[in-house]
């Protein structure tokens, strides 16, 4: 009996371990996001293991250039960028293009872990290009890429982010699912943070106080961004946040796309 009460209370304890939200990556979750329309973020693409297995998200950025999370090019050595895609599990009038790690450019200042420079690059050939110019059978054009924002682009505020991550049950959607959140500055997103997980000067946050709906927010990789009357800006990049995701009440982190523009330029695809 007293055996039986001891691990009882390792259970308990290690389950309430578990429960204390610590720095993780977000496991590809939208919490309490919805379906977005078709076609409404034509430069989100899929990344998936050769299997076609959806692992995370990313941004094109040009016909040649995919802009993703520096850590989910440390999970896999090949795979596919799928283009165009609004279902992750339809391959219908999709562009896919295969990849592998010598296409990669991770920050040479990312550790690997949660924590500051979390950026990448996938680049593609001149003949692998992206074909932004092809229309769907709705005369729309499903591939399309998003603008970097300008040095002078107040980078805070209302935002949306999009991605194919699993929701507040656990399930994985099959459709494309976005959410509007509220981009906050690097000071607003410390003073929400617990202080053993502050956030660096090159990340960006998307916070609703009081609600699951800024806790480790969005695929790993996917894009932040914000609606101009000019086209869509490309803000953030879907880094990581406090887990467990569906139970905390803290921002989500991301890596800010305006501070790595730079970096962006020198390492983008020499074929633009």
């Amino acid at each position: 009996m007293r055996q039986f009460v001891v691990l009882f209370a390792l259970a308990l304890a290690s389950a309430s371990a578990n429960l204390i939200p610590q720095p993780g990556f977000p496991e590809g979750r939208i919490i309490n996001g919805y379906e977005a329309q078709k076609g409404e973020a034509p430069y989100i693409v899929s990344l998936q293991t050769t299997s076609k297995s959806h692992f995370c998200a990313g941004s094109l950025i040009s016909s040649t250039t995919c802009l993703t999370a520096g850590h989910c090019l440390l999970s896999y050595t090949d795979g596919l960028i799928v283009a165009g895609a609004h279902s992750r599990l339809s391959h219908d009038s999709v562009q896919s293009r295969k990849f592998d790690r010598s296409q990669f450019v991770v920050h040479e200042e990312y550790s690997g872990g949660v924590g500051p420079n979390d950026i990448g690059l996938i680049r593609l050939s001149k003949e692998d290009a992206f074909d932004l110019n092809a229309v769907a059978r709705d005369g729309t054009n499903p591939v399309g890429v998003v603008s970097l924002p300008p040095y002078t682009f107040e980078g805070t505020g209302d935002g949306y982010l999009y991605g194919w991550g699993r929701d507040n049950s656990g399930s994985l959607p099959t459709n494309l699912q976005t959410l509007k959140v509220d981009i906050i500055g690097e000071k607003a997103c410390n003073a929400a943070m617990p202080v053993t997980a502050q956030v660096a000067t090159c990340n960006v946050c998307t916070y609703t106080a009081g609600t699951t709906d800024g806790a480790c927010n969005g695929d790993s990789g996917g894009p932040v961004v914000k609606k101009t009357e000019n086209g869509a800006y490309l803000v953030g990049i879907v880094s990581w946040g406090m887990t467990p995701c569906a139970s905390t009440f803290y921002p989500s982190v991301h890596t800010n796309v305006m501070y790595y523009e730079r970096w962006i330029e020198e390492n983008r695809n020499d074929n633009e």
